[in-house]
């Protein structure tokens, strides 16, 4: 796991330039409910790329801050969109894992700060 980002770079399958590229990427994915980056919020726990069909695809695994929110599906296209906008990828998956359940210690300085949280 990187330490600065908390999050998991699987089998190492993203280069250093792919891994930096998709946290800055995720950066701009804004959850709409908190008005935070999902990477500063720290629902993104890992990134690996696989082969699907001779092509390359970024799989972004997540949690929720709250089971069941009513914003998934959007939360999931506004994740899928940034990475698509500011990174090099194309082909990604957003899959969120109901069995993690999300650390409010993960989130950011800079999160805390914005959202008032000591």
């Amino acid at each position: 796991m990187n330490k600065n980002t908390q999050v998991e770079n699987v089998d190492e399958s993203l280069t250093e330039a792919e891994f930096s590229s998709v946290i800055e990427a995720l950066k701009q994915a804004i959850d709409p409910e908190m008005g935070v980056s999902v990477q500063d919020l720290g629902l993104i726990y890992s990134l690996q790329i696989v082969k699907k069909d001779k092509k390359r695809q970024l799989h972004v695994l997540m949690a929720l801050t709250l089971l069941g929110c009513p914003l998934t599906a959007e939360l999931q296209t506004i994740v899928e969109d940034a990475i698509m906008t500011y990174s090099d990828f194309t082909n990604v998956l957003v899959q969120i894992d109901p069995t993690i359940v999300w650390d409010p210690n993960r989130i950011s300085r800079l999160a805390r700060i914005s959202l008032g949280i000591s």
